[in-house]
């Protein structure tokens, strides 16, 4: 019995030496733990782990898919849209690349110009989202099928 006691002893002392081992080498693990999730700002205090980048031209950090970086001056409009949706546009009418789109549903996006044979159309590359303007109108077709989200949109 005293043998059996001593292999359990020996067994206990090896475990916990490997358990504490493990514990000092992962709270020590790649030096400093002390990095704050998110403390990554650059010299403008933009977050680049969140997708923020600095835009010389607007002064401030953007994230470049909902804001497009330029020093034209923009002009804004509401579309009201059926079924009590929205669309917030901002066109840069002096260089007309991008529109930054802010939707009802709380999406944001910068969509660049694309061809159109009449009025103004922007689209992703997959061409799975596009948003069409001309005058005072305006739609949005989304998907494989070009689904029709936001219909019968005017400018308010």
């Amino acid at each position: 019995m005293q043998k059996n006691t001593k292999i359990f002893i020996f067994i206990l002392v090896v475990v916990l030496i490997v358990i504490l081992g493990l514990f000092y080498f992962s709270k020590n693990k790649g030096g400093s733990s002390n990095q704050i999730i998110g403390g990554d700002r650059d010299a403008h205090g933009c977050i680049g782990s969140a997708g923020y980048s600095w835009c010389e031209a607007k002064v401030s950090c953007i994230r470049v898919w909902e804001s497009y970086c330029t020093s034209a001056t923009a002009k804004t409009v509401t579309f009201q849209c059926d079924s009590s949706k929205s669309i917030i546009a901002t066109f840069y009418p002096t260089d007309d690349k991008f529109v930054d789109l802010k939707l009802s549903d709380n999406r944001n996006m910068s969509v660049s110009r694309a061809i159109s044979a009449s009025g103004a159309r922007y689209a992703k590359v997959d061409e799975s989202f596009v948003f069409w303007n001309k005058g005072d109108t305006a739609f949005i077709t989304e998907g494989e099928q070009s689904a029709e989200t936001y219909s019968n949109c005017i400018i308010k």
